[in-house]
């Protein structure tokens, strides 16, 4: 899942990035309200973390602005006073959750969840399942039939985007972009990398599925025989960096 962070102290972005990285998510963080509105409304996240004080323009100006276009992506505010008129004035605005800074880490990632899940609703896949792989989009847990299968963060949302993408061929300039960040140098051979990790995890683990390569093009994953792990592969990515 892709969140966007609008947050203009860069210390407090790079923590913020941090800490929901480490739960599978991919984010992107703008350090301005004019960045961060662009951003939202050029991309599609499945949420928003919005800091109302910030220098360009205030938060509040930001959720207008956005909800004025249709744009409906779940939005957790962030404020550093407990101000509640401002709190009501973004909730007005159409925030769907605040928090007050400074906020723990665990509580950051529980209430990205329930953002997340509110704009699941109706218009987002909760549980994805390809052959006997099935991940949990808001847990952020995998299990390959009834194994719980260990990921890191980058292995997760590569996946993630892979089974969204389930029998199509995913090019590796859209990988940097939605898994990576997005002004990634594109002469990195990371997704190779991460893609052969991941195959041999899922190989490992009996996972029913395959990551295919299409040499000049990218990578498709589909699913195999049930009843034995599914391991074509095409053309193999080097294994190191």
């Amino acid at each position: 899942m892709r969140i966007l962070v609008i947050e203009d102290d860069r210390a407090v972005a790079k923590l913020l990035r941090l800490v929901l990285s480490e739960h599978g998510y991919t984010i992107d963080v703008a350090n301005s309200g004019e960045e961060g509105r662009t951003l939202a409304m050029r991309n599609e996240y499945d949420g928003i973390v919005l800091d109302l004080e910030l220098g360009d323009r205030h938060g509040v100006e930001v959720l207008q602005s956005l909800r004025r276009v249709g744009r409906m992506t779940p939005v957790l505010v962030l404020t550093g006073r407990e101000d509640s008129e401002m709190i009501v004035q973004a909730l007005d605005a159409g925030a769907d959750e605040y928090a007050v800074k400074p906020i723990s880490n665990d509580e950051l990632r529980a209430r990205v969840r329930a953002l997340v899940r509110r704009g699941a609703s109706g218009k987002s896949i909760e549980q994805l399942c390809v052959g006997n792989l099935t991940l949990n989009r808001l847990t952020r847990r995998v299990r390959a039939g009834e194994a719980d299968l260990a990921l890191t963060p980058k292995e997760l949302a590569l996946l993630e985007h892979l089974m969204l993408r389930t029998g199509e061929v995913v090019t590796r300039t859209e990988l940097l972009e939605k898994v990576w960040d997005m002004h990634f140098d594109p002469g990195s051979n990371v997704v190779d990398v991460h893609v052969a990790r991941l195959r041999r995890k899922l190989e490992q683990a009996n996972g029913t599925v395959a990551i295919s390569a299409r040499r000049g093009y990218g990578f498709v994953l589909a699913a195999g025989d049930q009843n034995q792990p599914a391991t074509p592969r095409g053309d193999e990515p080097p294994a190191t960096a």
